[in-house]
């Protein structure tokens, strides 16, 4: 089965499970401190728009979105008619207004499924395409925080794990960096981390998740 049909079979309990995410609507709140009025942010991996799309919209800042699955474009585009949402690849993707046109780039649990060269690369473009002064808002599973039991190897310099993961009834390989490895990519790229925090998150026992221990960062393009 493919990515998007993948997707569109989960979609609804994806949202019905993760929105509602204690750890992610602490973080959302946190980051709009920092972001001026009417920003100009993308959203890297939007899913279903809801709730961090919903909340910046409501905040009155200008939101666009990209995702690789037609059907979470199609809740992102019904949560928040106001928003611009594009089917896109994170990885492929070309931001049309160039080089230093955004004030802001989330990025929301969406890097499971690439490579650690994908993810340099995604990175790479993001600080391309922020202002002097934007700002990068993430929140991700770093490996140093994840169940030892389920991390399958480390990268040479210890930057890059390949670990095992059970998400919505699916078990699942993917990569995640540690956190010092989040700090050199971050500063590699020109960015110097402002706020973070790591704490857990327990998906309900219904969606057939591992639990989720959550690095969640914002960092300043300098």
């Amino acid at each position: 089965m493919g990515e998007p049909d993948y997707y569109q079979s989960i979609v609804q309990s994806y949202q019905n499970a993760y929105a509602s995410d204690h750890v992610l609507l602490g973080f959302i709140e946190r980051a709009v401190g920092y972001l001026h009025p009417q920003s100009h942010i993308l959203d890297v991996g939007c899913g279903t728009g809801k709730p961090l799309d919903v909340r910046l919209a409501a905040a009155g800042h200008h939101i666009e979105g990209i995702d690789k699955s037609p059907s979470m474009i199609d809740f992102s585009r019904k949560n928040v008619p106001g928003g611009k949402f594009h089917i896109a690849d994170m990885v492929t993707y070309e931001h049309p207004t160039g080089q230093q046109s955004l004030d802001a780039v989330f990025n929301v649990r969406a890097l499971f499924r690439d490579t650690r060269a994908d993810i340099e690369t995604c990175v790479g473009n993001w600080a391309r395409w922020l202002k002097v002064g934007g700002f990068l808002c993430m929140v991700v599973l770093a490996a140093d925080d994840y169940n030892p039991g389920k991390v399958v190897q480390y990268d040479g310099d210890g930057h890059c794990a390949k670990v095992k993961r059970r998400f919505m009834g699916n078990d699942e390989e993917c990569v995640l960096f540690s956190r010092i490895g989040w700090k050199h990519l971050l500063e590699a790229n020109g960015f110097e981390i402002l706020d973070e925090q790591m704490e857990l998150f327990m998906p309900p026992e219904n969606v057939d998740s591992d639990e989720a221990a959550q690095y969640c960062f914002v960092a300043r393009k300098l």
